[in-house]
């Protein structure tokens, strides 16, 4: 592999991906969020989003254009086959973009931030997968707290992510999320000088 090596930042959701991401940032390793990513590829006026259209049908667009990804769930996620059509559309778009980014890197690694890297078989592209877990409880209080998503919105996605056992098993690297922000800087600070340290 050349260039930068890839390094998957993962959890479930509430788990701190992206508190941990943005202090690699300050340690000088950029990151993509793959998540930012999915949405960038289906812009208006995106080939992502023609496909879309051509592939589930005019419905999926807001007035304005843009996607409507309530819609676009609600039409998917009740059926294996619908998301595993929907997968196969995105995925490449997002490996591409993700591709191209990796060319303009310049450091030694690169944090690549993604909430599904596991389950959407992404671990095979990584030199290494770093997971961040959490105790239930705690990720549905930071998301409750957020208040972008309910109790029910977040049941929703934690039935849809792999285990925290599945995680534990991809693992190269686990980080302990269950304690301060003060806590996670210092594992992170940790983790950052180990890998600079192999590479």
């Amino acid at each position: 592999m050349t260039g930068p090596l890839p390094i998957g930042l993962t959890g479930g959701i509430g788990s701190g991906k992206s508190s941990a991401a943005t202090m690699f940032q300050s340690l000088g390793v950029p990151v993509l969020d793959l998540d930012r990513v999915g949405h960038e590829v289906v812009a208006p006026g995106s080939d992502g989003l023609n496909q879309l259209i051509q592939t589930f049908g005019q419905s999926m667009l807001n007035s304005d254009g843009s996607l409507n990804r309530g819609a676009l769930a609600a039409h998917c996620f009740g059926s294996a086959e619908e998301t595993a059509r929907l997968n196969a559309l995105m995925h490449p778009l997002i490996w591409q973009a993700e591709a191209l980014w990796l060319e303009k890197q310049q450091t030694p690694y690169v944090i690549i931030e993604a909430s599904v890297l596991l389950e959407s078989g992404g671990a095979g592209r990584m030199y290494g997968v770093i997971v961040l877990l959490a105790d239930e409880s705690l990720r549905l209080q930071r998301v409750l707290a957020r208040g972008d998503r309910d109790a029910k919105a977040f049941a929703a996605i934690v039935a849809r992510q792999c285990s925290d056992e599945t995680r534990r098993a991809e693992a190269n690297w686990l980080i302990d999320n269950n304690g301060s922000i003060e806590a996670l800087q210092q594992q992170v600070t940790v983790l950052h000088r180990e890998i600079s340290a192999t590479l």
